[in-house]
């Protein structure tokens, strides 16, 4: 075997092992497909209308597109907004939670806490869906049925009967 030929082997080897390695430890973004599968199933209203009214901004599975942060899955619905301004990925993202005065979008209100199903409605609800002159023109059953295919998908403990204006205050979210 020539010099050239075992210079080769090893470049590839060298390239494949670092692939291997970098793939092992990308953070996966968004709802897991069993999530989403799950969310789907108990929740299909809300299913159909996040896709039509948030994923072309948050994506498919909720991993966050262009400027719209991560709303499902691994360092979404953190307690306080993180700092987006390199990234919606939160793999790109520093990992500690921002204080609420500090991290926010640029041009928007800071938002409050994401503690329980409440607080991601009411948030959704008056903020969504962009651009602003569409926030707030869903109507509350349309909220209340993408939020709850939302949570079902990120891993919360939704109850079996759904969310409601009942019962979101009681259901917290994972962090």
């Amino acid at each position: 075997m020539s010099p050239r030929s075992t210079l080769a082997r090893l470049s590839w080897v060298f390239v494949l092992s670092a692939a291997a390695l970098l793939g092992c430890s990308v953070t996966p973004l968004g709802a897991t497909e069993a999530g989403i599968a799950k969310a789907r199933s108990a929740a299909a209203p809300g299913a159909e209308l996040f896709d039509r009214e948030c994923s072309s901004c948050h994506g498919k599975q909720g991993e966050g597109l262009t400027t719209a942060p991560a709303i499902m899955g691994p360092g979404a619905l953190r307690t306080f907004s993180r700092d987006d301004s390199s990234s919606s990925s939160p793999s790109y993202s520093v990992n500690a939670q921002a204080p609420i005065d500090v991290a926010h979008v640029p041009g928007q209100a800071k938002r409050p806490p994401f503690r329980t199903a409440q607080d991601v409605y009411d948030y959704v609800s008056t903020r969504m869906p962009m651009p602003r002159s569409r926030a707030g023109t869903l109507k509350p059953e349309d909220y209340w049925a993408i939020v709850n295919f939302m949570l079902i998908a990120h891993g919360a403990p939704v109850p079996a009967s759904g969310l409601s204006e009942a019962n979101a205050k009681s259901v917290e979210l994972p962090h």
